[in-house]
């Protein structure tokens, strides 16, 4: 269209001939003036984008529409046709096939990188070798498009980037979707992107066409201040060199992440392990003391103590003393058999409620205070069998209520610890359920995550290996073991054993 004196209406952004839409209108155009100046704009959306770009890059933006800048199709939300793509490719000079094109205008290298991106089919791949190539792509608006692109043509997205906590925020958002992956280039895989002579951005689109992007000065803020020369190409002799680098780098990557992750766990085992021998020294101390020193006063005083009351007290305190030292030093060996998987069972057919029957009455001979703390155990088994056979190591079995109910006594001041059998279906066979039920102050919400591992406890004594040693040998019965908190007050720590002689 022109206007009265003959001058043709170019859209302020695109740069298309503006066309008449409406005749009945004389003009149909989006007009608004921006520092005095009247623009033209095709469509709502280039008057929309152009806006969009004045306010990220201000007055720089009039240095970037000389030629006449294309409005970002990441931002369209409409998926080209075929037709589209066809004119886009001839408009860029890569409708030709093996191309190789060297571009020094970062107007030109831009467009065209956003205009390969558009056609996309299966897959972008994208690598930024500095934290600031990925703010200003960000800021630009091409992440986020890029999530708009993929999602929408159900294509797939990888991205290798520095890290940051900057980027570190974008990239959450990013991969909600499951079509977009994230990787981190880090410091020491940095070092391999900068030996490729210089910092560069590479985009590949469907492992058939690629741009890459010398980064002249990382330090500017827009892209196109910081861009040096481009290299576009569709050869596939071209383009295949940059993929394996790609590849290369995100198993690298993914690598790096393993080992972090590896490292980190064995600085948390380390530090648990320190913890352990700091605890286990105290635990050890603390039943050595009363049993040598009693047996001194007994050895030194053997015919001045006429009181047998007093004699078996010292008694009582040194056999309940020494029997805490034998836990604890049998726990320390049955660590050591797990780890060496060397641990064995002598399994037989026994009545269950018998071993609970066993490991109740010692655990109340040994309570320090029968009148605080009440242990029941309620023989009447649910299912309404009163036998119920299991094939197991009696001791064993016996060992993880023994410590359960030890768990239960110490977390409980004053109340009542009762312990349960009951006969369930599990699929086509059944199983036992056991649960011991305290009232006492229930699992620390910290401990909960990590309630079966080695080292973890909030007793004020105890070596964290008591849980860790009763799943292990619940699991070596083929069983499972669990605990909650009660909706009152207390917990609760069940665990199953199959049914039968298997």
């Amino acid at each position: 269209m022109k206007t009265n004196n003959g001058r043709d209406i170019k859209c302020a952004l695109c740069g298309k001939i503006i066309i008449d839409q409406d005749p009945k209108s004389s003009l149909s155009i989006y007009t608004e003036v921006f520092d005095g100046t009247s623009l033209e704009f095709d469509t709502n959306e280039c008057l929309n984008m152009y806006k969009r770009f004045r306010s990220v890059y201000g007055d720089e933006f009039k240095d970037l529409i000389e030629p006449q800048f294309v409005s970002d199709p990441f931002w369209d939300k409409a998926i080209p046709t075929g037709a589209e793509i066809k004119e886009i490719d001839i408009e860029m000079g890569i409708d030709k096939s093996d191309t190789i094109k060297v571009i020094q205008d970062p107007v030109e290298i831009q467009k065209i990188g956003l205009e390969i991106g558009r056609i996309v089919e299966d897959e972008i791949l994208m690598l930024f070798s500095s934290a600031n190539a990925y703010y200003r792509q960000e800021k630009l608006g091409s992440i986020q498009s890029l999530k708009e692109l993929v999602v929408g043509r159900q294509a797939k997205a990888r991205i290798l980037t520095p890290k940051s906590k900057q980027i570190e925020e974008s990239v959450n958002m990013l991969t909600r979707y499951p079509n977009i992956e994230v990787r981190y280039i880090e410091p020491g895989l940095q070092t391999q992107v900068s030996g490729l002579q210089t910092q560069v951005t590479i985009l590949i689109v469907d492992r058939k066409t690629s741009i890459v992007v010398e980064l002249k000065d990382d330090t500017k803020k827009t892209s196109y201040e910081a861009m040096g020369l481009g290299i576009f190409t569709n050869r596939i002799s071209g383009v295949l060199p940059y993929v394996s680098m790609f590849e290369s780098l995100w198993k690298q990557a993914e690598l790096y992440e393993q080992v972090s992750k590896v490292y980190e766990k064995l600085k948390i085992h380390d530090r648990l392990q320190e913890e352990f021998i700091n605890t286990a020294a105290h635990e050890l101390r603390t039943p050595i003391q009363p049993i040598l020193g009693l047996a001194e006063i007994l050895r030194s005083k053997k015919n001045n103590i006429t009181s047998t009351n007093v004699y078996d007290e010292y008694l009582s305190v040194i056999i309940r003393n020494a029997r805490r030292l034998k836990e604890l030093t049998d726990n320390i060996l049955d660590i050591a058999r797990i780890e060496s998987k060397s641990i064995t069972l002598n399994r037989k057919l026994v009545n269950l409620k018998s071993v609970i029957k066993d490991a109740v009455e010692d655990a109340v001979e040994n309570q320090a205070d029968p009148k605080l703390i009440k242990i029941q155990f309620d023989s009447n088994i649910r299912s309404g069998d009163n036998i119920i056979l299991v094939s197991i190591d009696k001791g064993r079995i016996k060992q993880v209520i023994s410590n359960l109910l030890s768990n239960a006594l110490n977390f409980t001041k004053v109340g009542t610890i009762s312990i349960t059998i009951e006969k369930l279906k599990n699929r086509k066979s059944y199983v036992a359920i056991v649960s011991i039920k305290d009232s006492g102050s229930g699992i620390d919400p910290q401990i909960m995550p990590l309630l079966f591992t080695k080292f973890v406890t909030k007793s004020e004594k105890g070596t964290g290996l008591g849980l860790y040693i009763c799943k292990k040998i619940i699991d070596a019965h083929g069983g499972e073991i669990w605990g909650k908190n009660n909706l009152d007050h207390g917990a609760t720590f069940s665990f199953s054993l199959p049914i039968g002689d298997k």
